[in-house]
């Protein structure tokens, strides 16, 4: 209890100076938390699974070794089990993006998000079933598995297992289990799950079952135990060198854990996080916290001299050293405890309310042991730093020293003050201009034209088999009907939506190419008028045409169709006038038309070279163009839909908005350093304003001199300002390389990129010059306004 007195007076003593430090240390820690929680989840994807650790995803090697996808052969699974006893089980899986019409009693549903997987998809990956056999809920083709939150979407409190759900127009499916939903932090995405052999019966994905070439699934291993991954990875290389006759690809091994952060291999069930803006986000959140731990030190060292006639008194009455240092470790602790509770309440807050705007942090129900284990060791460590510094100075002063007359040497300001306000400033300049061009480089994204027009253009999922409703004979009815519509000018078909094809493939050879030289390309299936709708203008020859009946692919007859390829595989093939020419691909074709280049992914890959062609087996989406300012015109569609198509629900979404979702990891990431530079510059200020505080209460006899002798407000007011503004021109000086430096190497991962302009370091400087006469002057100029006969009234 007499320890807890001494503590609430010192603090009472400088209780702005306290408060200060206090919030400063609660900020510092609950970004830290925050932070540093969302990189370990990040982290440690499938982690929570019993046999997270001896599960591998098999990839595909060229023959450069260079990775190059995760589509591997149809009878890949059940041959790695059999040829190697390293290799427990294994089960193939297919994330389908496509859209599937669901009827689930009298309602509707559009699901994009479906695997198809094998029967031991759950027993191999070990994910909990809340209801059903896991080991046989996929045995039958007309099985089907939902996530809790979908079986209650369809049906309610009712027990789902049993019930039946229409997929299409006539399909029956039973369900036969209730998976729970897949946490924030895995690598699978989906409502849905059904038997890998009926993919080919519900979409345009058809698995091959020989050798003969890779389909669109994926292949997992389950390990009998942990084994090397390097080691094993070599033992398998080789293998399809035995069932592949025509250059086979090597293979390797990628763990389960990792699929999140490292290749991405196109078709992922979830994005992939970006390591760099990990590692970013957390070297921030340390830097912060750092700020919040130098604030402290500074301001615990710079009260030191206020302390000393009460640690001398304590010397004098025979206390040791060590009790000195202990009185000074429980006062530096409660203050700690107190920031610790304090920022347990921001992060609350924070977890409850402003996570809508910045969703990257976990739950806090989801953080596990190891991640509560490493936060509270943080915690420890930034408080003994913390603690132990400040009471080792203040308990090793002489008596002597503190009480001799002139006190001039505890007052000075130790050099390494101006060195951290500095630094502090310094990192807070950087956060600012980097924060700036971050958002400069998320509006050139958003605003930066692909190359077709992007506004007034919707997508309509095609929810619906080939031949069947829209995905057949009734579309050209339905766009006639469609183009009659005010304000629609255009309308057609594609497989993939133009803002991003993910569809390519190797091998492609045209006539005039060196022998044995091959390109790569993309490849979309696309109707008559796809260029026209999206505003795209031929190069040479011409596009897709109702005249030519040739143009579409028809796999009876084995006839030529027509490709168009952009002027990127016309220069990468190398020929001269490629029109007329055959291009050997999957399907053997006529070129007929050069389009210009247009952007068909993020605009952080230049542009490939692509072909299209008209496939009817490959439709995913209608794609239409409505002229500008005309709102009601999805309506209008929806209406002559549900006249074609009853059976089928009816959804659309804007290209536009398709384009911007490419950028949400730079739109979160730049949201985020904002309020960490805003969090930077507020630590900053606090410890500004405190040693503010400081500098005044100790110039105060020396105010009062100036002003007895005639100084103005005005000059004390600069004088008392000079020396910090002299500090944050320097942390300027100093910024401006490292900004620049980091600035540049970020725009390194756009193939498109906004110039890095002059005037956003100048805002930079002028906003953290700005911030700190802010904060100082108000201290000063209340210490220049003082009444001089308060402070010489006892000389």
């Amino acid at each position: 209890m007499k320890t807890l007195k001494i503590i609430l007076r010192g603090f009472r003593k400088n209780s702005r100076l306290n408060l200060l430090n206090i919030l400063s240390m609660a900020i510092g820690l609950a970004v830290v938390i925050i932070v540093l929680g969302h990189v370990y989840q990040e982290f440690t994807y499938d982690s929570q699974y019993e046999n997270s650790s001896r599960v591998y995803r098999v990839l595909t090697q060229n023959d450069k070794n260079e990775l190059s996808g995760a589509a591997t052969y149809g009878p890949l699974a059940q041959s790695l089990k059999s040829g190697f006893p390293e290799i427990k089980d294994a089960t193939r899986t297919s994330f389908y993006w496509g859209y599937l019409a669901l009827t689930a009693g009298d309602k509707m549903f559009n699901e994009n998000r479906t695997i198809f997987a094998d029967p031991n998809f759950f027993s191999l990956f070990s994910f909990p079933l809340e209801k059903g056999d896991a080991a046989n809920c996929l045995s039958s083709p007309n099985s089907i598995v939902l996530s809790g939150s979908a079986a209650k979407k369809y049906f309610g409190e009712k027990d789902p297992v049993g019930e039946q759900i229409k997929i299409g127009k006539d399909r029956l499916f039973t369900v036969q289990g209730v998976f729970s939903d897949f946490p924030r932090n895995s690598n699978f995405r989906g409502d849905i799950l059904l038997p890998l052999e009926s993919i080919s019966k519900l979409t345009q994905v058809w698995i091959e079952p020989s050798w003969n070439y890779p389909s669109d699934i994926h292949t997992f291993i389950l390990a009998e135990n942990q084994i090397e991954e390097e080691a094993f990875s070599t033992k398998v290389s080789d293998y399809l060198t035995t069932h592949v006759e025509e250059n086979p690809d090597k293979l390797a091994l990628q763990p389960l854990k990792k699929l999140h952060t490292e290749m991405q291999t196109g078709w992922e069930s979830v994005p992939q996080a970006n390591k760099s803006y990990l590692y970013l986000l957390a070297i921030v959140a340390l830097i912060i916290l750092s700020m919040s731990a130098v604030n402290f030190l500074l301001l615990h060292i710079g009260t030191a001299s206020q302390r000393a006639i009460n640690t001398g008194v304590k010397k004098v009455c025979g206390a040791s050293k060590s009790i000195i240092f202990g009185d000074q470790i429980r006062e530096i602790l409660s203050y700690i405890s107190i920031s610790v509770a304090i920022s347990i309440i921001f992060i609350y807050l924070y977890n409850s309310i402003l996570t809508v705007r910045f969703s990257f942090l976990p739950a806090l129900k989801e953080f596990d042991f190891t991640l509560l284990l490493f936060l509270t060791g943080v915690i420890f460590v930034f408080a003994i730093i913390t603690s132990i510094v400040p009471a080792l100075i203040i308990s090793r002063q002489k008596t002597v020293r503190i009480f001799k007359a002139d006190q001039q040497s505890l007052h000075k300001q130790p050099k390494m003050v101006n060195v951290f306000i500095v630094g502090q400033f310094t990192i807070s300049v950087v956060l600012l201009a980097i924060t700036t061009l971050f958002y400069k480089q998320v509006y050139f994204l958003e605003k930066h034209s692909p190359g077709f027009a992007r506004e007034e253009l919707i997508t309509i999922p095609l929810n619906m088999s080939v031949d069947d409703g829209l995905n057949g004979n009734k579309f050209d009815a339905f766009a006639q009907e469609v183009k009659k519509l005010q304000g629609i000018k255009n309308a057609t078909l594609a497989f993939s939506s133009p803002s991003d094809v993910q569809t390519s493939a190797d091998g492609f050879r045209c006539d005039g190419m060196p022998e044995g030289e091959t390109v790569s390309m993309q490849w979309n299936s696309v109707y008559y008028d796809y260029f026209e709708t999206l505003g795209v203008k031929m190069v040479e020859g011409r596009g897709f045409n109702r005249d030519f009946k040739n143009d579409i692919v028809d796999y009876d007859i084995q006839r030529k169709c027509a490709y168009v390829i952009n002027q990127k595989a016309a220069d990468e093939m190398g020929i001269d006038n490629p029109i007329g020419k055959t291009l050997y691909a999957y399907q053997e074709g006529t070129i007929v038309g050069i389009v210009e280049n247009f952007n068909f992914k993020s605009l952080h890959s230049e542009i490939t070279p692509m072909c299209f062609n008209m496939n009817p087996f490959y439709y995913n989406e209608i794609i239409v163009r409505m002229n500008p300012g005309v709102p009601a015109v999805p309506d209008q569609i929806k209406t002559l839909w549900e006249e074609f198509v009853p059976e089928y629900p009816f959804e659309y979404s804007f290209v536009n908005d398709q384009l911007n979702q490419m950028y949400e990891s730079e739109s979160k990431l730049t949201a985020s350093l904002n309020v960490f530079a805003g969090i930077g510059i507020l630590i900053a200020c606090m410890g500004l304003l405190a040693l503010s505080i400081l500098a005044m209460q100790k110039r105060t006899k020396e105010i009062g001199i100036r002003k007895v002798n005639g100084a103005k407000v005005s000059e004390v007011m600069m004088l008392l300002n000079k020396d910090f503004v002299m500090r944050v021109v320097i942390a300027f000086v100093i910024a401006t390389p490292i900004a620049y430096y980091a600035m540049n190497k970020w725009l390194e991962n756009f193939a498109y990129k906004t110039t890095l302009s002059w005037w956003i370091f100048a805002l930079a400087g002028v906003l953290a010059l700005g911030i700190a006469l802010l904060t100082v002057s108000w201290q000063s100029w209340r210490a220049a306004t003082r009444n001089p006969v308060e402070a010489l009234r006892y000389e």
